[in-house]
């Protein structure tokens, strides 16, 4: 099994190596990034770090029989009415002018709604929206030909690296800086070797990140240390010293990056409680996510928080120590809602409805302006993360998209801007 398990990661990956030279590969992320959290860490726990495999819930045979199809049907819908747009020609056809006035008018609405919206009662959980913006900002200002603005994008990602340091949390650092490298690597038409360099020092990064993150949170949160690169950089040149001994995939690193990796605890937890303890909900945790997202919570008093811990107990039965918030994910979701048989069957259904959804954006939008294929990362971004529950990714794609509409017409209304003719995609 670990020879078919490694064969098919490295044929995700491939898929991502190879659509990314054509397409702006958001599915094919979803597909990498889902297999290596919940399948192929997970394999390596049950059968190469014991040190981990203690802390699973549940039985290898017991995960896998339920992670295995759950996850394959999601895929199967996913893939069946995925389309590849072939985007090197369309983003050649991006005005410049226009590329840089939405830059511009994005990276100012990000910058001020963070300084802004936190101030004001009912109004702090925007930002969870507007603050990426910044980043989408800076994808437009790719497509402006400029070196000036070239040299923004890069004070932009920097200033975002400063964040991850300071609060010692990196997801969004990393995510974001592999949008923007995808769209560089399609403006720029970077070779596979190329792309195939980016994925592998990325990787080292990740690794070294993970190896000495509690580390540096233990130091920089406590005090006793300053956040950033020096900091990091001293911590990591210790930790490898103390580990020089040992085989490096024993290392600490790789077994903290293993379990890091890891959703196999989330989902295990939830299985081992639902239906034992917690019966199926049939439907209604859902359709409260799926009500919570389109009210608002001025008129739904009793909307959920993002964030909170009474979920992850309610599934789990497990009370968090630490602030800290985790979730029950996606295919923990549709487990506890429909139970095994009926949530294998609506994961697929789930993956039909984003591909349904990816392909009437590119259809009806980015047909008839190249340059809203900036967006597609903001509205998928809570989708390719497997740490998400279905709430934040359905509320990524509702609100990122209602988000999208306003400011697109805002931004045509303010520099009087006709929309462009419909261009062909395929």
């Amino acid at each position: 099994m670990f020879f078919v398990f490694t064969l098919l990661l490295l044929l995700s990956g491939y898929l991502l190596l190879t659509k990314s030279e054509k397409a702006f590969p958001i599915i094919y992320l979803f597909l990498f990034g889902y297999f290596l959290q919940y399948i192929y860490a997970n394999y390596l726990i049950y059968n190469y770090y014991p040190v981990l495999t203690k802390w699973m819930p549940l039985k290898q045979d017991q995960y896998f029989a339920y992670a295995i199809p759950a996850f394959g049907s999601m895929v199967l819908g996913l893939m069946i009415f995925n389309k590849d747009f072939d985007l090197r020609d369309l983003l050649a056809k991006i005005n410049p002018k226009s590329a840089a006035t939405l830059g511009y008018f994005l990276v100012a609405i990000s910058y001020v709604t963070d300084l802004i919206f936190p101030l004001i009662p009912g109004l702090s959980s925007i930002v969870t929206f507007t603050g990426s913006l910044k980043y989408v900002g800076a994808i437009s200002l790719l497509f402006s030909n400029s070196p000036l603005n070239y040299a923004l994008i890069v004070l932009i990602n920097i200033q975002s690296l400063y964040t991850a340091l300071r609060i010692g949390v990196f997801m969004d650092f990393f995510i974001w800086s592999t949008f923007l490298f995808f769209f560089v690597s399609l403006k720029f038409r970077f070779s596979v070797m190329f792309r195939l360099s980016f994925f592998i020092i990325g990787g080292t990064v990740l690794f070294l990140v993970q190896s000495v993150k509690d580390e540096y949170r233990a130091a920089t949160w406590g005090g006793s240390r300053t956040a950033g690169l020096e900091t990091f950089s001293d911590l990591t040149t210790q930790v490898n010293a103390k580990n020089a001994n040992k085989a490096f995939v024993e290392s600490p690193g790789v077994v903290k990056t293993i379990a890091r990796l890891s959703q196999g605890w989330h989902l295990g937890k939830v299985m081992k409680w639902v239906p034992r303890r917690q019966p199926f909900v049939n439907g209604e945790e859902m359709a409260g996510d799926l009500f919570g997202s389109i009210i608002p919570r001025i008129l739904f008093t009793d909307k959920k928080f993002v964030g909170t811990q009474d979920k992850f107990f309610e599934y789990t039965g497990y009370r968090l120590q630490t602030s800290t918030s985790m979730t029950i994910g996606v295919i923990g979701d549709f487990y506890v809602n429909f139970g095994k048989q009926g949530s294998i069957a609506l994961l697929f259904v789930y993956g039909a409805l984003v591909s349904f959804f990816l392909r009437f954006f590119m259809t009806r939008y980015v047909a008839t302006d190249p340059l809203n294929i900036i967006w597609i990362p903001f509205m998928f971004s809570y989708f390719i993360r497997a740490n998400n529950d279905f709430y934040m990714v359905f509320n990524c794609f509702l609100k990122g998209f209602l988000i999208f509409l306003f400011l697109r017409f805002v931004w045509r209304q303010a520099w009087a801007i006709k929309p462009p003719k419909r261009i062909a995609v395929e």
